[in-house]
């Protein structure tokens, strides 16, 4: 990553859920009607614009997408305004996408449920890895695919937690150097695009008002655990604007404390999607001076 502080080394523990706050998700009327199609004018914008207008354009068919489909295609979902990102900052939405799976599958294993937690283990190598796999060989990060597959391994073998652990730090560890020399508004930018991720699979886990995919709500907790952490990181860097974005992009997150409970779907909490997209708006907005 681009600040100058060292990222400390994850620790495996289960991550904190997103500190509730006052700050209500809001309906931002300028960012909805510059939610259009990209025009000419807007190729050269920065990332974060570029995002609001291809995320605009595919929100309500997206949506429409995730609720008819199952997990497979519900996670690929929050991809199709990815693909007017910049390749540095899918390459920051993808990484979080696999550290997401594998935040859920490590609280998941530590609590005792072995068949959820194979089941999310093994969706990097499975889902994820062909489309960073280029990107990472250019960084000389190539061993991310043996180091997944071989913690997949484990997790379907049943080995012991602490084993599990130790290769689910060096995967992690993989991961944040997979990070490194990206800018701040790069990495806003695949942030932004990780939330709308966890809010389409948020919108496929709260069908019908319920819980009616669980796999696909613990999906969500991971991917914003992962958007928390690296905002955080922003938050602290020396470099003035990126820290201003961080705080702001924090700040916006805080919202969706709101719409989780426990990881297994239990607890009184509020399931709506929206909340999750109305962050990533404003998460946007402040990235702005980016």
């Amino acid at each position: 990553m681009t600040h100058e502080t060292q990222k400390k080394r994850r620790t495996v523990t289960v991550r904190r859920t997103l500190a509730m706050g006052t700050i209500a998700a809001t309906t931002l009327g300028g960012a909805a009607e510059a939610a259009g199609k990209v025009t000419p004018e807007l190729s050269e914008a920065p990332d974060w614009i570029q995002v609001a207008s291809a995320e605009g354009e595919d929100e309500g068919e997206g949506e429409g997408e995730a609720a008819s489909h199952g997990e497979g295609e519900g996670e690929g979902e929050g991809e199709g305004g990815g693909a007017m990102l910049a390749p540095e900052a899918g390459l920051i939405r993808d990484l979080g996408f696999m550290e997401g799976h594998l935040r859920a599958g490590m609280a998941l294993y530590r609590t005792g449920d072995l068949a959820a937690a194979k089941t999310h283990m093994g969706h990097p190598i499975e889902e994820k890895y062909g489309a960073v796999a280029e990107p990472l060989a250019a960084r000389g990060l190539g061993r991310l695919e043996q180091e997944l597959g071989a913690l997949a391994a484990a997790a379907e073998a049943g080995a012991p937690a602490d084993e599990i652990a130790a290769q689910y730090d060096t995967v992690l560890a993989t991961i944040d150097e997979g990070r490194n020399g990206i800018s701040a508004a790069r990495n806003a930018a695949g942030l932004v695009a990780l939330t709308r991720v966890a809010a389409d699979e948020y919108t496929v886990a709260t069908e019908g008002g319920q819980v009616s995919n669980l796999h696909e709500y613990q999906d969500s907790w991971g991917f914003l655990q992962v958007v928390a952490d690296e905002a955080s990181d922003l938050a602290g860097s020396g470099d003035p604007a990126a820290a201003r974005a961080g705080k702001g992009m924090l700040a916006a997150l805080e919202a969706t404390d709101a719409v989780f409970g426990e990881l297994q779907g239990g607890g009184d909490f509020e399931m709506d999607a929206s909340v999750i997209y109305g962050a990533a708006a404003r998460m946007q907005l402040a990235a702005s001076g980016l």
